[in-house]
């Protein structure tokens, strides 16, 4: 896990040494976190901010967004790789998808692609507008799922001056063709109709029907 988050922090161009600088003994110890909501076209928005030891407001510090894998949340792995990079000198904010976790939105639950990655938008807003934050050193890392919405977010937000993926999964592909990537042209079409059903049917007001976000593994 260690060598993961070091890579992923060295791929950060210009931030290496930053990452990688001598402690003074004034900065030694854990880093801390703190509890933070942030508006995301009217959501709120539920993150954590991790802060390397010795963090002094009056500094600006490089900053990373670390965003979640699909079904998880902020305490999990982007909590434990926004803690690893805090020790490396990053403030770095794991938060919650909107739909999903301590956020906000409705209807719960919800995992879309593209709001995802107007989660990332919003995070680089609630990161500019601290006074501790280099606007122009802001980083995201992206794991498993939570890559997809790190590089498209990335493709097109200029405030995102790096970017880093950690197990990166395609989850329009894994939508298409299957998490084994075998499904049939026939299975998406399938998919495709029953979506359809669905939404008219929650439209007359059915209730949601949730489906697991994958297929159970068999443990043999």
């Amino acid at each position: 896990m260690t060598g993961a988050v070091v890579a992923a922090s060295s791929a950060l161009p210009g931030w290496a040494a930053a990452a990688a600088r001598t402690l003074t003994p004034q900065e030694t110890g854990a880093p801390t976190m703190r509890s933070v909501e942030f508006d995301n076209n009217g959501i709120t928005m539920a993150g954590n901010i991790y802060f390397p030891a010795g963090f002094d407001q009056a500094r600006r510090y490089p900053a990373i967004i670390s965003i979640h894998p699909g079904g998880g949340v902020k305490e999990q792995t982007a909590g434990l790789y926004a803690q690893r990079l805090a020790e490396q000198g990053f403030v770095t904010l794991a938060f919650d998808a909107s739909h999903q976790g301590a956020s906000g939105g409705m209807p719960r639950f919800l995992d879309d692609p593209m709001r995802r990655v107007g989660d990332v938008y919003s995070a680089v807003d609630y990161l500019t507008t601290l006074p501790y934050i280099d606007a122009g050193r802001i980083g995201a890392l992206g794991i498993c799922a939570g890559s997809g919405a790190a590089i498209k977010a990335s493709s097109t937000e200029r405030r995102i001056k790096a970017v880093a993926t950690v197990s990166a999964v395609d989850v329009g592909a894994a939508s298409r063709k299957g998490w084994d990537g075998k499904g049939k042209a026939s299975d998406q079409i399938a998919g495709l109709e029953a979506a359809a059903a669905q939404r008219t049917a929650e439209a007359a007001g059915a209730a949601p029907v949730y489906v697991p976000y994958h297929e159970p593994l068999e443990v043999a």
